[in-house]
């Protein structure tokens, strides 16, 4: 450990721009114990090539690995390295590839940016940027829904299959229709009393 390096990890953690609910489970067990999870993660973005400065600049801009298991953020490192052949120092451009589901975001869109790179249908250089920041709409809108074959890949968050479940049960509307009273006469009478009076 180097000298001054938990005070480094104790400004990041005091100067994090980011929901409450998340300063909230960084700093939950003690700033000592977060300062030690934030030298963790500095340690496995390290131990993959990324200078100290670009580390804490990504945990920086992106709190929630503080958040994450280091087996979980080095998964996901691996990957981009392995398998997608990017270097590392695309994390300090799109920190927020760290932050995203595993499985979910990064693994299905890939997978859907693969068949479509070996198909010929991507005519330019799909970045980083490109799988992690738009929304799961708008990548399916895109990239998924004008290829019958992607939506295979793409599984359950392309809609084929998901059967749509309604906010109320069927019969529920029966409950809130108004109760019908028996008119009798007299209040027939008394109503039409009123209005002539009015008149």
């Amino acid at each position: 450990m180097e000298i001054g390096e938990l005070t480094r990890c104790l400004r990041l953690i005091e100067s994090l721009k980011c929901r409450e609910s998340i300063k909230e489970r960084v700093i939950g067990s003690g700033l000592m114990r977060a300062c030690f999870e934030v030298k963790l993660r500095v340690d496995c973005l390290c131990g993959y090539g990324l200078t100290r400065r670009d580390a804490l600049k990504v945990i920086w801009k992106e709190p929630r690995v503080i958040c994450y298991e280091v087996g979980d953020v080095e998964r996901k490192v691996e990957f981009l390295v392995q398998r997608m052949k990017c270097s590392v120092e695309c994390l300090a451009e799109v920190p927020k590839y760290l932050g995203v589901n595993f499985e979910k975001q990064i693994v299905a869109r890939y997978s859907v940016v693969e068949c479509l790179r070996g198909k010929g249908a991507i005519g330019f250089e799909f970045g980083l940027k490109d799988l992690v920041m738009p929304s799961r709409l708008r990548f399916y809108n895109l990239y998924v829904k004008p290829y019958p074959e992607c939506e295979k890949i793409y599984g359950r968050f392309s809609g084929c299959g998901v059967q749509v479940k309604t906010k109320h049960p069927a019969g529920l509307w029966k409950l809130f229709k108004p109760q019908k009273f028996a008119e009798r006469d007299e209040d027939v009478e008394s109503v039409r009393s009123f209005m002539e009076s009015l008149v």
